[in-house]
Parts: structure tokens; sequence; C-alpha cells
């Protein structure tokens, strides 16, 4: 009988590895297939902003200048858009991380509430941040992704108030018992309201107080999803009073470190970019490098194009270059098998950063791994290009 039992419960064991098994090989396609969809769809914007970028740059007319306005906006609804999406499939998947690094939260909001500043302005509806009760704003958690709370929060605000005003507020508060610094955040609207049986199912995914409402003003239906799962993922509490036709109030409780190091606010970004750059480019999409080379105009750096892998490694190894830009994503020899073919001969220089449309910052792991030094997210903007340009581990 004994005998029996321990071969049943063999056989249930072995069931459930042969469960876990295949569960794991469906997340791991699922992810494949999230990276290769954002691929597919950030690459070809890479292209439309960059050339928006381009337009911004030449002599317009007051027409030309206002169909410029309505094509970003477009572009950065769209970019929205497609992050959300990809980002709700990592949390449901279970790979997102925290990537934390010191900053000053009040340089952050009032950078924040500046980029909505325009939008408030068009709807007629006040913008307001609060931070009088901030008694230090320097700490240690992971800034992209409290920005992205703040961000959904702020615009999901202004989408659903048509007059009065948003006030964003900060709290922080050390706590020397613990070392820690208690962090509260509320974004106050005095909006359209949800009413209390809608409340409780606002921060599922694709759910919404009103789905007419929603179409109607536009969005995801996964902007509050995503905060919630942020929010949880950080160790803290996002919470929502609202009464219906005064508004709402979405309140963030966290408890994050001291920064160890306290940004300098005067310190530059960047030194001013060294000449006669010779630029090593692999990148198989001939938009993509079309735009790469037009964001580049008037620089003065020297461009040679690759069109894949084996050929960026064969260039790499034949001629000196002061930095590769590497695609990921290419045939024959992806990024990463041809970072690490050049780092194996040639060591740590030259500098070599990732092109990329995975927009997850674990990623980044792999690519340091692989011999990258920094890495750039498609759509790539000027700005950033630019500064990596300029950054002082290059030659002068």
């Amino acid at each position: 009988m004994n005998k029996d039992n321990n071969q049943d419960q063999g056989n249930e064991l072995a069931d459930l590895q042969s469960q876990v098994s295949a569960l794991q090989k469906v997340i791991k396609q699922k992810d494949r297939f999230m990276a290769n969809l954002s691929h597919e769809i950030r690459s070809p914007m890479n292209g439309v902003f960059g050339m928006a970028d381009a337009l911004s740059r030449t002599r317009l007319d007051p027409m030309q200048a206002r169909y410029l306005e309505v094509l970003r906006q477009s572009c950065d609804k769209m970019l929205e858009m497609a992050n959300q999406v990809l980002d709700i499939s990592r949390f449901e998947t279970g790979n997102a991380k925290l990537v934390e690094v010191d900053f000053d939260l009040s340089e952050m909001l009032n950078t924040l509430v500046a980029e909505f500043t325009g939008r408030a302005k068009a709807r007629g509806v006040g913008l307001e941040l609060d931070t009088k009760f901030m008694t230090s704003p320097h700490i240690h958690c992971d800034k992209l992704r409290l920005g992205q709370v703040l961000s959904n929060l702020i615009s999901n605000a202004l989408r659903y108030t048509d007059k009065g005003r948003v006030v964003v507020r900060a709290i922080v508060q050390e706590d020397a018992q613990i070392d820690r610094v208690n962090l509260l955040l509320s974004i106050e609207d005095s909006g359209i309201g949800i009413t209390p049986d809608k409340q409780q199912h606002v921060f599922g995914a694709f759910a919404s107080a009103d789905p007419a409402e929603t179409a109607a003003r536009g969005g995801t239906g996964l902007g509050l999803a995503i905060v919630h799962e942020i929010v949880t993922l950080m160790g803290g509490e996002v919470r929502l009073d609202s009464t219906l036709g005064l508004g709402s109030t979405f309140t963030i409780e966290l408890q994050v470190r001291h920064a160890s190091t306290i940004p300098d606010p005067h310190a530059p970004v960047s030194r001013p970019m060294p000449g006669s750059l010779s630029i090593l480019l692999a990148e198989d999409n001939d938009s993509n490098a079309f735009v790469f080379t037009v964001l580049l105009e008037d620089t003065g750096v020297e461009i040679t194009r690759a069109r894949n892998g084996e050929e960026a490694v064969k260039h790499a190894l034949g001629a000196p270059f002061d930095l590769i830009f590497m695609d990921i994503q290419m045939p024959l020899m992806d990024g990463i098998e041809a970072a690490t073919k050049i780092r194996a001969e040639q060591g740590t220089a030259p500098r070599i950063i990732a092109l990329t449309a995975d927009i997850f910052a674990q990623q980044t792991e792999a690519f340091i791994s692989a011999g990258f030094d920094a890495c750039l997210t498609k759509p790539i903007r000027q700005a950033d290009l630019l500064d990596t340009l300029s950054a002082p581990q290059l030659p002068n």
C-alpha cells in the first residue's frame, strides 16, 4: 500500500513539475513575443519622432508649426499607449524590476509639472505643485518608475477635469527610528469624480469607472493598473478618495531610503562635445539609419554604417572608432553577439552604446554583461543622443 501511495505521489509531483515547466515556457514565449512587438512598434516610431525633431529645426510658417505640434502630440500619445501595453505585460509575467538611484525629488516634480503645464492650460485647468511640507528632497528609489506613476496620475487627472485645478502635493518626513523616509504623494483634481461602487475597480487592467466617458476622453484603460502594480512593487500603497461631481484624490504612500549622495542641481548635465568623432552605426533599418544621421547633422561627426552584426564586427576590427552605436535586433548576427566579439578582440575601448526598442530596464543588465557601456531606447531623442556624445568618457 505504501509503495502504491509513494508511486501516486511521485506521479503527482511529476505532473506538477511538467505543468510548471509548461507554464514557464509559455511565459518565456510571451516575453519574447512582447519584446518583438516592442521592436516592431517602436522602430518605425523612431523614424516619425526623428523626422519631427528634424522638422522642428527648420524654418516653419505658423501653420506648419501648428501641424508639427499636432504631429508631436500624436507621437507622444502613441508612445504612451505602446509603453503601457508592454509594461502591463511585464507585470503579468513577474519580470518587472526596480532600478534605484539617488535623486532630487523636488527637481523631478518641478520638471514633471512643467511638462504638463501646456496641456493643463489648453484645457483651461490650473496645475499646481505643493511641496511646502517636504523636509528633504534627496531620496533613493526608482526614479523612472516613480515618475511613471506620477505622470499617469497627472495625465488621468487632467483628462477627467474640465474646470478648476489639479494639485500635486508631496510630503517627505524623515523617520529616524528606521532610517527611512516616509513619502506621501497626492494628486487632487476637481474633475467629474467616481461613484463609490466603481472606485474599487479602477485599478484593474482595462477597467474604468465609465466606459463611455473613457472612450470620449481617450486613454488605454491601463494607466491606473500600472500605477497600482508599480506602487505595490515598490512596497507602497495607493488609495483613492472621490466624490461624484466634485473630484478625486489619488494618494501614494511609500517608504524610501535617504540619498547617499546629494545631487548638485547646478552641475552641468553634459560638457561640450568633442569634435571630429568617428562613429560606427550598426543599424539594419534604412529609415532609422537616416534618422540617426539627420539628428547628428551639423555636429561634425563622421558616421560609418554597418547593416548587420557581422559587418559591425568587421568594421570595428578593421578601423579605429571613437564610439559604436549598436542596434540589438539585426540579421545574420544580433547586437549582443557582435558586441561580445568586439570586446573579446579590443577590450574596453571603444565605448559601445546599445540601441534598443525594449523599454524594460532589466534588459540593461544583459547589455552591460555583453560589453555595452550604456543604452539608448527607441525612439531616440536628439537631446539624449547629444548627451551620449558629450559624455566625459569620450576623448577630448
